[in-house]
């Protein structure tokens, strides 16, 4: 959490300042109100230089809660932001297999979001609200000390109850995000499969199973509430008792019926002023009770949140790949999700460096699965995967180590020329036409500048696939993985593509899984898929 805390930068500095002199306002404010009530009262002199100073500190105060609103939100958006970053890069880089999408939404969206709103909110108070404590306590303690005993008494009275309250609102706190992590993969398990549900006719009873999974995290929240309205009634309860003890103090004083401690020589006007300043010193703590749900939802999210995060760190490469590394796979075991078999199983491997990899077998035989599982994309489930020394996980944190060009490339709105930079930022003009002609994508009309939508709307299934191959040799990757790069393509395209391939052997790395013969002539291992035992001994 500490750690989180940073991300947040000067501006979680200048809540806290903004906070703390918020306090030194209400002070001032109970003063002029006291000064102004004095005056009006007793009618001794013009109540113009105390109503309009009143008037200005409001207006101070008013500019100054609207600045710590701000920060508060800044603080928020920034921590969010950057706990939302390190989790994309950990979900990206060490995916879970078992998580539905639904779930890594969660984690990605909401728990990030309760992170960032417990440190722009529910943090920042915890520190400031012993601040404001003291100093409310010093000046109670300067003018009255009966009433700064009252406020001393009273004061730990909100911090014990909250404890008393803590251990039923953080497991709340956690079922609640429990709930919301499972209705978000259920949801979209649900519409994923909506065309098999209704061939199957089980429309209507998913429906009411999502409406009970809904309804369950309904309940759930509403506890959280219930919980936060109760500990916030109960407080409200105490400062109430505890500021009306202060008027009753202070009121039997000046009509003069009991005379123990300094009350006898209270004036109006300091009267006033400590029964301004009673409200004032319970609003930190009734602030800080109030946020305590922030406390239990940011604390719940962050246990969810720390075990990938620890993950991506410890993955951290510590070297990074050389050129052209050699690849060593030993005993690789894997098992997709849902299959009653694995699909390798102690398979072993030598490749050196510059050498070219080539997967064979036909459609579904396990030869993209395989590249995800070198890229780092996939966890084994036993062995090792190796380039040099390094781990597949951590060379792919390694970022420009490793070159992808899948079936389904991944293109981002705007030009031809904005998406090839994507893998070569520094690249000119001269680079990009060199690499475009490589692969026969240097004709269209538009050349750079030709539009790319989201999607790839823009060029053909052929021309995004031949775009994923050019951003892949485009990159300094020392290593590039090639899923089908030549197929739909016609002779002469492939044949000038392979060839531009075999030269790029010794010079980089090489893994490619394909169908096709002419690509597979330049391997200097090909490795067919599936395995049977006796392929696994001669591999």
């Amino acid at each position: 959490m500490r750690q989180q805390a940073l991300l947040a930068g000067n501006a979680r500095h200048r809540l806290r300042w903004l906070a703390c002199l918020d306090a030194v306002f209400a002070v001032l404010q109970a003063a002029l109100l006291a000064w102004l009530a004095a005056t009006v009262v007793t009618g001794d002199g013009a109540i113009l230089q105390p109503a309009l100073a009143l008037a200005a500190l409001l207006l101070v105060r008013v500019a100054a809660g609207s600045a710590r609103s701000l920060a508060s939100a800044t603080v928020a958006a920034r921590v969010t932001r950057g706990v939302r970053s390190e989790v994309a890069e950990a979900l990206l880089y060490r995916p879970a297999r078992d998580d539905a999408p639904g779930t890594l939404s969660t984690l990605l969206l909401e728990h990030t979001r309760a992170v960032g709103a417990y440190h722009g909110g529910y943090a920042v108070q915890q520190s400031v609200g012993g601040v404001a404590t003291i100093l409310f306590l010093a000046v109670a303690f300067s003018v009255d000390w009966v009433v700064g005993l009252v406020f001393l008494i009273t004061a730990p009275l909100i911090p014990l109850f909250m404890i008393l309250v803590g251990t039923g609102a953080q497991r709340a706190a956690d079922q609640q995000l429990r709930s919301l992590e499972f209705l978000g993969g259920y949801f979209i398990d649900r519409v994923r499969g909506a065309l098999t549900l209704r061939v199957f006719g089980r429309e209507k009873a998913e429906v009411e199973s999502v409406h009970k999974a809904s309804g369950a995290f309904r309940d759930h929240t509403m506890k959280v509430l219930r919980i936060a309205f109760l500990s916030s009634a109960v407080l409200e309860l105490f400062s109430a008792l505890a500021v009306a003890l202060v008027a009753v103090y202070v009121g039997l004083h000046l009509l003069d019926l009991v005379a123990f401690g300094p009350g006898p020589s209270l004036t109006f006007g300091t009267g006033m002023f400590l029964l301004a300043l009673a409200p004032e010193f319970y609003q930190p703590l009734r602030q800080l009770a109030a946020g305590y749900h922030e406390r239990a939802a940011g604390i719940a999210a962050a246990d969810a949140l720390a075990p990938r995060l620890q993950q991506h760190a410890t993955d951290a490469p510590s070297q990074a790949l050389s050129a052209a590394p050699g690849l060593t796979l030993e005993q690789l075991a894997f098992t997709p999700s849902g299959a009653a078999k694995p699909l390798f199983e102690r398979l072993s491997l030598q490749l050196s460096a510059g050498e070219c990899l080539v997967l064979r077998g036909d459609s579904g035989a396990g030869k993209t699965t395989l590249l995800r599982l070198l890229a780092g994309l996939l966890p084994a489930d036993r062995g090792d995967i190796r380039w040099d020394d390094l781990p597949a996980s951590a060379a792919l944190l390694d970022q420009g180590s490793l070159g992808w060009a899948g079936q389904h490339p991944w293109v981002v709105p705007g030009s031809l020329a904005d998406n090839l930079r994507l893998a070569a930022p520094e690249a000119d003009d001269a680079a990009l036409h060199t690499v475009l002609a490589a692969v026969a994508l240097d004709r269209l009309p538009l050349g750079l500048s030709t539009p790319v939508s989201e999607f790839g709307g823009g060029l053909s299934g052929g021309q995004l696939r031949r775009l994923a191959l050019a951003r892949a040799l485009l990159s300094p990757a020392p290593v590039l993985l090639l899923d089908e790069p030549t197929a739909e393509l016609d002779p002469q395209l492939e044949q000038q593509i392979v060839a531009h391939l075999a030269r790029l052997k010794g010079q980089r790395t090489l893994v490619i899984a394909t169908h096709s013969e002419l690509c597979g002539s330049i391997a200097d291992r090909t490795l067919w898929l599936p395995l049977s035992e006796e392929d696994v001994r001669h591999v």
